[in-house]
């Protein structure tokens, strides 16, 4: 009985899988979307970190620093964006030395001047923030409106936004990790 569910279901996969990988150029230009002048933005807000003024990450933090780097180690970066605090940069690090990259600072004071400047990048960039600029930031990218990032406790959220040659928004997806 189990397997009379499971090969429709996987014979269905296969179908699925292969049409999609056959008409790959198909579905391309109908989203109008070329991988090589497409740009993604990941947006996270910093991981976990101690109290104090400008405080580095907990353990609890360092840990997530990893998780994310291991969560984008089969994307290959072109920039890593980071704003001048040791929270954000220190979850950055973990990302750019896996990727043999340096981080960029860039002002979380000016949202749209950040994102004026995303627009110019290539390529696959990771955005670090705060919680009060990760989902503005991501809707200055063409988002859609976003609830709030709770600062107590929410560490987790991963903006993946999808922009064109233009730079016009194909996909939002957001994940935990």
């Amino acid at each position: 009985m189990i397997l009379t569910i499971r090969y429709p279901l996987l014979l269905l996969f296969a179908f699925f899988h292969s049409t999609i990988m056959a008409d790959n150029t198909d579905l391309n230009s109908t989203l109008n979307v070329n991988n090589t002048q497409a740009k993604v933005f990941y947006l996270v807000r910093h991981a976990e970190k101690l109290a104090g003024q400008d405080p580095s990450l907990s353990a609890q933090g360092k840990l997530r620093a990893m998780r994310l780097a291991t969560v984008l180690s089969n994307t290959p970066l072109a920039k890593v964006f980071t704003t001048d605090y040791k929270r954000t940069q220190e979850t950055a690090l973990t990302v750019a030395k896996s990727q043999h990259l340096e981080t960029t600072v860039y002002d979380p004071h000016n949202l749209p001047k950040t994102a004026e400047m995303l627009f110019k990048q290539q390529g696959h960039i990771l955005v670090v923030g705060h919680s009060n600029t990760t989902t503005a930031l991501a809707e200055q990218l063409g988002a859609d409106k976003q609830p709030a990032i709770n600062d107590a406790n929410e560490f987790d959220r991963l903006y993946i936004i999808t922009l064109d040659s233009n730079n016009r928004k194909v996909s939002t997806v957001i994940l935990r990790y």
